[in-house]
C-alpha cells in the first residue's frame, strides 16, 4: 500500500494536467468534465499527501475543492441565465414563442443559417 500512495504522485499530475485542459476546451460537455476530473486529482493530491505528512499539500486542494464547487456553481448559474435570455430573445424576435416543427426540434431564428467562413471547430 506504501508503493501504491508514494507513486500516487504521478497519476495525480497527469489527471490534473487532463482537467486543465478539459476546463479549456470550447465544449460545454468538457468543461463540465474538466470540473469533476480537476476533484479526481484533488483526492489523488490529498491521499498522496496524507501519505507524505504533506499537510499544507492538503489545505491546499481542499481549498481547491471549494473554489471548484463554487465554480461549478457559477458556471451553472452563468448557463441557465445564458440560456433563458436566448430563448426569450428567439421568442421576441420572431413576435411570438418557440414553437416546435414537424420533426419535434424546438426552432430558433437563424438555425440553417450557416457559421462564417472563420469559426473554428468545437474543441
Amino acid at each position: 500500500m506504501d508503493q501504491w500512495l508514494e507513486a500516487a504522485q504521478w497519476p495525480a499530475m497527469v489527471v490534473t494536467v487532463l482537467a486543465t485542459w478539459l476546463v479549456g476546451s470550447r465544449s460545454i460537455t468538457r468543461r463540465r468534465a474538466g470540473f469533476w476530473v480537476f476533484l479526481a486529482s484533488n483526492v489523488l493530491w490529498i491521499a498522496w499527501g496524507w501519505h507524505g505528512d504533506a499537510h499544507a499539500l492538503i489545505v491546499l486542494q481542499l481549498a481547491l475543492i471549494a473554489m471548484n464547487l463554487r465554480g461549478m456553481r457559477e458556471a451553472r448559474k452563468a448557463w441557465r441565465a445564458a440560456s433563458q435570455h436566448a430563448f426569450a430573445a428567439a421568442g421576441a424576435a420572431r413576435g411570438q414563442p418557440l414553437s416546435l416543427d414537424q420533426s419535434g426540434m424546438r426552432r430558433m431564428p437563424g438555425a440553417n443559417a450557416q457559421p462564417p467562413a472563420g469559426a473554428g471547430s468545437e474543441r
